[in-house]
């Protein structure tokens, strides 16, 4: 009996190494940031292995590198949202150099350089941008940017409002601000900042809202990923949608922001318990005081 055992849990094993050994190049991102990869090709469609890839943030001038494998993949993870330039070498080849690529959080940028045979002192370059259509995963998502919440006005200040440009998402009309996706109940989101819990668990919805906002000033906030529907399972614990924000965190440019709010009483549709007469810095009134 136990040699009969130990023969089924070897072939249980070998089993499993080999699904491990011929499953396909998916690895997940975190989901406070993005992903950079593909496969680097010659110029009659063949991989190109072990050629050197490095990735540049345009903000701060980090760098990371990688090197493609035997098939020519290669992928670079926890990158920070920002615009990034991937240059790739390869011994009798000319430099591919691709800049402004886009990183979203919790997203990945697909690229599939075709590399021209020639001297490696010669330089091809493109400028590339985020895919417009997610080829790469099942799930249903948008990103919210930084031009976006820069621009686009807002009543209150609570940035996760802008989520209502993203199909299928609408506010639940009781004035406070709630989202329902899909029209699954409000209380069924789950929202994060910088992969941190963000959601009120005594009313089990997001943090502020009827009372004194407790949320990070959209000034703060980079930028935000709404997934709808189709969501890995590191995001999780809603039947509704997952708001997935990351806040800024700055490049070599020194610069700052000043800025107030003004809700004025003659302005207003209805008297309100504050009178905002002056102006006051982060100062918010709540619409339906009386």
């Amino acid at each position: 009996m136990l040699p009969r055992l130990c023969r089924g849990a070897a072939i249980a094993l070998l089993s499993l190494a080999c699904l491990f050994t011929f499953l396909p190049k998916v690895f997940a991102q975190s989901t406070t940031d993005g992903a950079i990869g593909g496969t680097v090709y010659d110029s009659t469609g063949a991989a190109v292995p072990n050629a050197n890839v490095s990735v540049q943030n345009e903000g701060t001038n980090a760098v990371v590198n990688a090197t493609t494998d035997a098939q020519g993949f290669f992928r670079v993870i926890h990158l920070q949202p920002a615009n990034y330039t991937v240059t790739i070498s390869a011994a009798g080849f000319q430099e591919y150099k691709a800049e402004h690529t886009v990183v979203t959080v919790g997203s990945f940028t697909n690229l599939e350089p075709h590399l021209t045979v020639g001297n490696s002192s010669q330089t091809v370059t493109v400028t590339d941008a985020a895919p417009l259509v997610n080829t790469n995963s099942p799930e249903v998502n948008s990103v919210i940017n930084q031009q976006q919440i820069n621009n686009l006005p807002i009543n209150g200040g609570r940035w996760s409002n802008f989520a209502v440009l993203t199909p299928g998402v609408v506010s639940n009309s009781d004035g406070f601000g709630l989202l329902s996706f899909r029209g699954v109940s409000a209380l069924l989101n789950n929202v994060t900042v910088d992969g941190a819990d963000n959601n009120q668990a005594y009313f089990s919805e997001e943090r502020g809202r009827t009372r004194a906002q407790y949320s990070t000033s959209e000034e703060a906030v980079q930028e935000f990923q709404v997934n709808t529907s189709n969501y890995s399972a590191e995001y999780g614990r809603a039947a509704g949608g997952v708001i997935n924000t990351v806040t800024k965190s700055g490049t070599n440019q020194f610069h700052g922001q000043a800025f107030f709010r003004d809700r004025d009483n003659d302005w207003g549709a209805k008297k309100r318990l504050y009178h905002a007469h002056h102006a006051g810095f982060f100062r918010q009134f709540c619409d339906k005081c009386l």
